[in-house]
């Protein structure tokens, strides 16, 4: 069982958490404790712009607010790191250099630069770095990384992700609406999307993006990405007051075009009827971090490298330049 803490317990923070326990059920990890500056954070929930239902909610682990006193204590296998974008290079660095596994919540980092400190730390020290790109083990991404992978209906070519998201004004000292500290909505949400494109199809040739001022900004994004065999639409925005949380997507195919609302996927064939897709949902959450573990004991990483989660934050700084040019096209070089 892979000893685990916890740095950082605020919304996501409370969603790792609760994954944990699936995984403690599973016999596969134990949360022993949770470090987080503010100690209130540990005797309330804090709902945030996704629902989840995961976990028991009757959690057990030691609290502290001091991380190298949680770390003295517990020893732990790996940290999990959910604190605010512009602290994660920072503590991943410290942590990889103290000779811990670490897992980090997206996105990586503030800049590409920092990211590449990250992966050095990890390298040199020997140790596995894991980004949370969750979408990577959500089901309804799954399935459609499969249509993409064995051709199942042809080539895609097109495609519409979009995220729609409530202004996140629940964190705290309100960091995500300061753009400095969590790059705005181009960078924290619209991120999920992007990142999505490249696992799915590689690294576009072209890109380029318009963005708009809200509560904060770059609080709406409209990026279009352009590939050798198709062009890719996405959309980000959390300045929707009141509004549901809400991820689709729509891919057309050569022979179909499959769409996703909330994580009902409906295919819709040139030939024959429409269905919804038979898929069974999980906790993407739980599934990233079990898939960490496994890496960690020794399978290779083929899903959710460090790499590739830094080469889409250079991708995200591409957009956000070509959106401080007005919307520029320019090329994405890897």
């Amino acid at each position: 069982m892979v000893k685990v803490c916890l740095l950082g317990y605020g919304g996501i923070g409370h969603v790792h958490a609760n994954g944990y326990s699936l995984l403690e059920k599973e016999g596969k990890a134990k949360l022993l404790g949770v470090c987080d500056i503010n100690p209130d954070v540990f005797t309330k929930e804090i709902a945030i712009n996704i629902s989840d239902d995961s976990g028991d909610k009757q959690l057990s682990f030691n609290t502290y607010t001091d991380l190298d006193e949680m770390l003295a204590k517990e020893q732990p296998d790996m940290v999990d790191i959910c604190l605010p974008t512009f602290l994660h290079k920072e503590k991943a660095v410290y942590l990889l250099n103290k000779g811990y596994h670490v897992f980090c919540e997206k996105p990586m980092a503030l800049t590409y630069a920092e990211t590449q400190e990250m992966l050095a730390a990890a390298k040199a020290n020997g140790k596995e770095l894991m980004i949370g790109q969750c979408l990577h083990f959500f089901s309804e991404y799954e399935y459609l990384k499969d249509l993409v992978v064995n051709g199942t209906y042809g080539k895609a070519i097109s495609a519409f992700f979009q995220r729609l998201s409530p202004p996140p004004v629940w964190a705290w000292e309100n960091w995500y609406m300061n753009s400095n500290l969590s790059g705005g909505c181009i960078q924290d949400l619209h991120i999920h999307d992007i990142d999505m494109c490249r696992y799915l199809f590689g690294n576009p040739h072209t890109v380029s993006c318009k963005t708009k001022d809200g509560f904060g900004k770059w609080d709406c994004a409209h990026s279009t990405l352009i590939f050798d065999d198709l062009h890719a639409t996405v959309i980000g925005d959390w300045s929707l007051q009141n509004a549901p949380f809400e991820p689709s997507y729509r891919v057309a195919f050569e022979k179909a075009t499959v769409i996703c609302v909330n994580g009902v996927v409906k295919v819709y064939p040139a030939e024959g009827e429409g269905f919804t897709a038979d898929i069974q949902p999980k906790d993407g959450y739980a599934a990233e971090v079990s898939y960490f573990m496994d890496v960690i004991g020794g399978a290779e990483n083929t899903k959710n490298r460090a790499d590739s989660a830094s080469l889409s934050v250079k991708l995200i700084e591409t957009l956000r330049n070509s959106a401080n040019q007005g919307g520029k096209q320019l090329p994405f070089e890897v």
